[in-house]
């Protein structure tokens, strides 16, 4: 069956410079244990772990609070009859199985005359303190092989009011194994557990300073690494370092100037979509070249010859028909201009009224197909709201 860690209760935090707390251990009377009491009705309820897997109820208000609900709550879903609550008197696997080892076979017999299991006489009894809270005491059995641990209940109504229970069996590990910790009196028990928590304490404090310091030591090494910058003055530079110096300046000028020949992204005129020039036209023999060729040709024989001169007022119209293709008025070439971009802003406006509509009736649609309306109906709906339009344009 697993068992758990032996922690009776949650442990208070101790402040060892805190009188109230030293106080309390020295006003609480606490009684030593007494094993005449103590141990017979504990040795007589041993020997049944190994018929029944339910224990008795005699035992239970003899154990601890935390001992007591274990041993209740464990042995009323054991389904086997090797999970003994013995064992549940142990909180480790280890322990309850050489424990369960021990008393296997053993008769507590009552003494003749009062009924009663005899304890043996000076049985070694130490105590330890493990907070304020909590003080325990070991009764030793060398005749068993085993170990009591009791612990100090001040207010346990469930077992009759203060006094000392059992809080957990162990084998007895023999006299050379024995536990420095343990005290023989209360008093001492009270001191080494102060001076173990001063100790502590101080431990403590002196590994947070020890940590404190190696931060500021990490914090100067890392800034004294700016001490190990060389601050000499370069020394002078060689003929062969200025040639270098000389050719790594000509290599930044023509890495810099590639971004001579860059697009910038925001300027919206590109050279490289500029049409190309206007070649020679191979329109019917580049008759433009040769009718401007022609009319220079008649001048210069004009000027020579004055009786070409009739000919000139038609070399005149010809260069002005070649030179003005377009109309030389400028309101006319406003207007021409002005109608033709509202006309194209009526025909942006028209597609865009086009699309708005297209796309209301696409969304008609679907909800109409949402809510089970066939494709019929909606057609038929939408066909009577154009007639009732009609209707309404003729009013």
């Amino acid at each position: 069956m697993e068992t758990k860690t032996s922690d009776e209760r949650p442990r208070a935090r101790f402040h060892p410079m805190s009188r109230t707390d030293v106080a309390s251990w020295m006003v609480e009377f606490i009684p030593p244990p007494e094993p005449e009491v103590l141990l017979p009705p504990l040795l007589a309820c041993l020997p049944t772990a190994f018929v029944s897997t339910r224990p008795p109820p005699a035992l239970l208000p003899l154990l601890s609070p935390i001992l007591r609900q274990r041993v209740q709550i464990l042995s009323s879903v054991a389904t086997s009859p090797s999970d003994s609550w013995l064992r549940l008197l142990c909180w480790t696997d280890e322990k309850a199985e050489r424990v369960s080892r021990l008393l296997d076979g053993v008769v507590f017999e009552p003494h003749p005359v009062s009924g009663e299991i005899e304890v043996p006489e000076d049985l070694s009894i130490t105590y330890k303190r493990l907070d304020e809270e909590t003080l325990r005491s070991k009764l030793n059995l060398p005749e068993y092989q085993l170990n009591v641990l009791y612990i100090w209940c001040s207010n346990d109504p469930d077992g009759g009011g203060p006094g000392w229970r059992i809080a957990e069996l162990e084998p007895c590990e023999g006299p050379d194994d024995e536990d420095p910790t343990w005290s023989e009196t209360v008093s001492d028990a009270n001191d080494q557990a102060r001076e173990r928590i001063i100790d502590e304490a101080i431990r403590d404090a002196d590994a947070d300073r020890l940590e404190v310091e190696q931060e500021g030591d990490d914090e100067d090494d890392y800034w004294a690494q700016y001490d190990n910058t060389p601050g000499r003055t370069p020394a002078a530079k060689t003929p062969v370092s200025r040639g270098n110096q000389h050719i790594s300046g000509v290599s930044e000028d023509a890495y810099f100037s590639q971004y001579a020949e860059v697009q910038p992204a925001m300027d919206n005129h590109d050279p490289s979509e500029d049409a190309p020039e206007a070649a020679e036209s191979s329109l019917h023999g580049d008759i433009f070249a040769k009718i401007m060729q022609q009319a220079r040709e008649s001048r210069e024989a004009t000027a020579q010859d004055p009786s070409l001169q009739r000919n000139d007022n038609h070399a005149d119209l010809v260069s002005m028909m070649i030179n003005h293709p377009r109309p030389s008025s400028a309101s006319s070439g406003s207007a021409i201009a002005k109608l033709e971009q509202e006309a194209e802003n009526q025909s942006a406006s028209e597609v865009a009224i086009k699309q708005h509509i297209g796309s209301n009736i696409k969304s008609l649609y679907r909800l109409a197909k949402a809510t089970g309306m066939s494709r019929a109906e909606f057609q038929n709906l939408i066909r009577n709201e154009i007639d009732l339009l009609s209707l309404s344009d003729d009013d």
